[in-house]
């Protein structure tokens, strides 16, 4: 039990260890960049640089949204993007803010 324990943690550890985290600026009702490819793995960091109120919501490829909620300015919220495929990203407070994450 405790050998595979080991195992499983040694596992995580390396499957994470070359994921990057990537940053995104929101600022102006935009986000800084309309589309990205990353890796598997990788994280984003949504960095809120206005003076308004935010909202992070993720489209998987399968169709699933992920609300993560409301952002205030100054705050940063991280999405780790962990299956390959292509998701968007969209305020829901301004329909216009749209950006595209291609995970490979």
């Amino acid at each position: 039990m405790r050998n595979t324990l080991l195992m499983i943690l040694l596992t995580s550890a390396i499957s994470t260890a070359g994921a990057a985290e990537i940053s995104i600026s929101q600022a102006d009702k935009q986000f800084s960049m309309p589309a990205v490819t990353i890796n598997s793995g990788d994280t984003i960091v949504f960095k809120n640089k206005d003076n308004v109120d935010h909202n992070i919501n993720v489209m998987s490829p399968d169709g699933d949204a992920d609300d993560k909620g409301v952002q205030a300015p100054g705050d940063n919220l991280k999405v780790t993007f962990s299956k390959p495929g292509a998701y968007q990203v969209r305020c829901r407070i301004h329909p216009r803010m749209k950006m595209d994450v291609n995970v490979k």
